[in-house]
């Protein structure tokens, strides 16, 4: 067995875990948003709940661009790049990691 097995075991695991936080915040303000459409399709059909509307897709832009969300959304980058021994630039859009 190779010494580095249980730290790419851990990463791994890291790995998973930032990523199912992340998965939890894009799934609530999936959720929500749609919330938020069904109550404008329910305004374009004759309701008067304009604000109420607005109030909520408001919550959901401030959720995405919180420090929470940044957070959760580095945190995932760095765990899935650590194990490789890359950057956050490559998996942001820099050149590939060389196999």
């Amino acid at each position: 067995m190779h010494r580095d097995t249980p730290k790419q075991a851990f990463a791994a695991r890291e790995a998973h875990e930032a990523l199912l936080e992340l998965k939890q915040l894009v799934e609530e303000a999936t959720k929500d948003t749609h919330s938020g459409e069904l109550e404008a399709f329910h305004l374009g059909v004759g309701g008067d709940e304009y604000n109420e509307v607005r109030l909520t897709l408001e919550t959901i832009v401030a959720r995405l661009q919180s420090p929470d969300f940044d957070a959760k959304l580095s945190r995932a980058r760095q765990t899935l790049v650590a194990p490789r021994g890359g950057s956050v630039e490559r998996v942001q859009g820099g050149p590939p990691h060389p196999h």
